[in-house]
């Protein structure tokens, strides 16, 4: 694969992990300028997840969807009660379905083994969808950097990260939040925004397995990489 295609690509794939964070934020205004850049990287990198994102949009259009989102919000991830459909991973990953388990350590030492710690600003758990989200972005921006030094062994590290996080943390418990925010949300928009996140987790894991088994980790043979700077 030429830089200049692996580049493209994964800008698609940087944009739509930024954008599906930002969704499982507290809803605003600004959701639905997001949503139209979001449904244009689906379009082009995981179209079933594209076909969910026009019912999202309908519903933020219509009169007092803004306001019925923010309470269905807080009854699927927020409490004060039970929480519908917990967005922590550690609740689907741990047998005791508890928040900060040994799941959630786990994605915390990943975070800080790539140098990231925690902004003070974030209150939750660091295995929130949003913040797992976040960091695979990281981690495709930290790809595309290799990429662009034509570091073939920097890409494919980073790559490898990805699938390793997406196995054992993101992907490995996407499904059953799905499922629950699916049965309880009382609104179309979160329903779709679940399915459509799953659809391109799972797509999107399946995409990095194949792509590094392609190259079969052939540095010199199988991966290439030409100069894409200006």
């Amino acid at each position: 694969m030429k830089t200049q295609e692996l580049f493209e690509h994964e800008q698609l794939r940087f944009d739509t992990y930024r954008l599906l964070a930002n969704a499982y934020y507290l809803p605003n205004q600004s959701l639905l300028d997001s949503l139209v850049d979001l449904q244009k990287c689906m379009q082009q990198i995981c179209r079933e997840s594209a076909v969910p994102f026009k019912k999202m949009q309908a519903y933020i259009g219509l009169k007092d969807g803004m306001a019925n989102l923010t309470v269905d919000y807080a009854k699927l991830f927020v409490g004060p009660f039970s929480l519908l459909a917990p967005p922590y991973g550690s609740v689907y990953m741990e047998g005791e379905r508890m928040v900060m388990g040994n799941s959630t350590a786990d994605v915390q030492k990943r975070y800080q083994a790539t140098g990231l710690d925690i902004d003070a600003r974030f209150k939750d758990a660091p295995d929130h969808i949003a913040a797992e989200l976040e960091f695979m972005h990281f981690l495709i921006f930290k790809e595309m950097e290799a990429a662009d030094q034509l570091d073939a062994e920097g890409v494919i590290k980073y790559l490898e990260m990805q699938r390793s996080f997406l196995e054992d943390h993101l992907g490995a418990w996407i499904s059953e939040f799905t499922d629950k925010v699916v049965k309880n949300a009382q609104t179309d928009f979160y329903q779709n925004l679940a399915r459509a996140t799953e659809a391109f987790v799972m797509d999107d894991l399946q995409m990095i397995t194949s792509l590094l088994d392609s190259w079969q980790y052939d540095v010199e043979n199988s991966l290439r990489l030409e100069s894409i700077r200006a």
